[in-house]
């Protein structure tokens, strides 16, 4: 199955009279895409069109698309800022509903920022990587990523897979002793394969950080496997503490259970957002 990400340009900040843009997408945040996604969208309007670096390149590339959401009539003030903040949600509401493509809302924020008429409270598990995902930094073209992409592809995919069965293994085995569990050491071994070939690749690098939001069924995940999570999961105590992952210094992983604003449209979903921010300081 493809992974697909609904993206935003960058971070809006609402003002009493309109928006400014607390961030733009960076160009290293581009090629963060461009690794780990096979379909990124990243939502327009024909009130405010907010560019990405390299956004031709990109496009021509097919690593993107940039869908224009049409407003009809005039807008000012909040009511811009409202077309603005709902281009993601107007967008995804759609996508997600296509069974061909694991479709999930991405946010470069540590809380999902979604306007009322598509959020739900949900309780979730949620699982953060901290210092994990390496992506070329530096002067790298468009085509080198996409080129060690398709060269590295297995250990892409593993990547989400073992993501996907730390989620299983957690709701089976709620409790410390998850540290220790198999998921745990196969999403170690994925991170560290893709940490040595990207170095091997590259002469620059950063590691980003994923936290991944999972939805928290009441009823069965998939045949013959029912959702087993504590009391004290669902008060929101942290199943695992941060733990390092392997010896990739600085690298960790924490998975928590809380009660979170999520997207409703995906509510069937299995992974309902991604919240992601760079590091920092580059690695040579």
């Amino acid at each position: 199955m493809n992974r697909g990400i609904i993206a935003t340009p960058g971070v809006v900040n609402r003002l009493p009279k309109g928006f400014q843009m607390k961030g733009n997408l960076s160009l290293d945040e581009m090629r963060y895409y461009a690794l780990y996604w096979d379909k990124v969208v990243i939502p327009t309007n024909n009130l405010v069109h907010i560019g990405v670096p390299q956004e031709d390149a990109f496009i021509s590339a097919g690593v993107i698309e940039r869908p224009r959401v049409a407003f009809n009539g005039s807008y000012e003030g909040d009511q811009v800022t409202n077309a603005m903040l709902s281009c993601q949600s107007i967008v995804a509401k759609e996508l997600v509903k296509d069974k061909k493509t694991d479709w999930v809302v991405q946010q470069f924020n540590d809380e999902l920022i979604i306007l009322d008429g598509y959020i739900e409270e949900r309780n979730t598990l949620r699982i953060d990587l901290a210092s994990c995902l390496p992506v070329p930094t530096g002067e790298v073209d468009i085509q080198d990523i996409l080129n060690f992409k398709a060269l590295r592809k297995n250990e892409f995919i593993a990547l989400h897979e073992y993501l996907d069965e730390v989620y299983e293994q957690a709701l089976l085995s709620p409790d410390p002793t998850l540290a220790s569990k198999k998921a745990i050491s196969n999403l170690t071994k994925s991170i560290e394969d893709l940490d040595k070939v990207t170095q091997e690749g590259f002469k620059e690098y950063m590691r980003h950080n994923l936290s991944t939001v999972f939805n928290l069924y009441k009823e069965k995940i998939v045949e013959g496997m029912i959702m087993d999570i504590t009391m004290a999961a669902l008060i929101g105590s942290p199943i695992i503490p941060a733990v390092t992952l392997g010896g990739i210094m600085s690298a960790t992983m924490k998975v928590s259970v809380n009660s979170t604003q999520t997207f409703r449209p995906a509510d069937e979903n299995l992974k309902l957002a991604y919240l992601s921010k760079a590091q920092k300081d580059c690695i040579y």
